[in-house]
């Protein structure tokens, strides 16, 4: 019952950001299907068949990750508050507060330094890949990372892959006696983030040819973030590196936009 429990509070959440992610990438399926010829497009299922599947397709990934991080987080020392809450009755840690504070600190934080990052690496960036990032940002497009990328997201990269590294390197060090050393959450962190980052290479392909530079900057850029998002999961909890990546978002929706008016 309490595995029914955790995977029902994290699968409902995941959820609210494939949904919004499916909505936001109808756009572009259009678009691609517009490219079609008549010949092939007569084979093509129908636009809500295809964003049927896709949606699908996501919450499988998604359920498989909830099950993982089910079976492997709590055994390494990772928590979640809600699981902590609504599942084990566990009463609020006392530094709750100071770790809100982690979280929106290190959202404020990294929308800067990747910010600047970027900013400066714009010289050497194909031009398709400027003219992308020099865009206004739409609120679509932004409450769609807030939640997809602030929720789900972490729950695929921290809850379940983080979860699963830390607990493969535990095992396999025989380190079962008692929780993980520093250097294997370390190690877990820094190769999610880096999964992030090259999961994030097919959405950069479909803008611009993937050059050494281009991969270097999506690499750079997200492996950055993930890091820090992987760090908050570890010290404190999931919900905090949820926290960050959705101010991570907003702070940065609100900065590009104040940029590309006042610019």
């Amino acid at each position: 019952m309490a595995i029914l429990k955790q995977f029902g509070i994290l699968f409902v959440l995941g959820s609210v950001g494939i949904v919004m992610s499916t909505i936001a990438s109808i756009p572009l399926v259009e678009q691609q299907l517009a490219k079609l010829s008549p010949e092939t497009l007569e084979k093509v299922p129908p636009l809500w068949i295809l964003m049927l599947l896709q949606g699908l397709q996501y919450s499988i990934l998604l359920a498989i990750s909830i099950l993982i991080g089910i079976g492997c987080a709590y055994r390494v020392g990772l928590r979640s508050h809600l699981i902590d809450h609504w599942v084990f009755h566990i009463a609020k840690s006392p530094s709750f507060a100071v770790e809100m504070q982690w979280s929106l600190g290190v959202g404020v934080a990294a929308t800067i330094v990747l910010l600047l990052l970027d900013r400066l690496m714009q010289p050497v960036l194909p031009e398709a890949l400027q003219a992308s990032n020099n865009t206004e940002p739409n609120w679509l497009s932004s409450l769609t990372a807030m939640l997809y990328g602030g929720i789900t997201e972490e729950i695929l990269m921290r809850w379940g892959l983080m979860s699963l590294l830390v607990w493969i390197a535990w095992k396999g060090l025989k380190q079962g006696v008692t929780l993980p050393g520093q250097g294997i959450y370390q190690g877990a962190i820094v190769l999610a983030a880096l999964v992030f980052g090259l999961l994030h290479l097919p959405a950069t392909a479909a803008i611009v040819s993937l050059t050494p530079v281009v991969i270097i900057r999506a690499l750079l850029l997200n492996g950055i973030v993930g890091i820090a998002f992987g760090w908050l999961f570890w010290k404190y909890s999931l919900e905090a590196a949820m926290l960050a990546h959705i101010s991570f978002h907003a702070f940065s929706f609100a900065l590009s936009l104040m940029l590309a008016r006042f610019v």
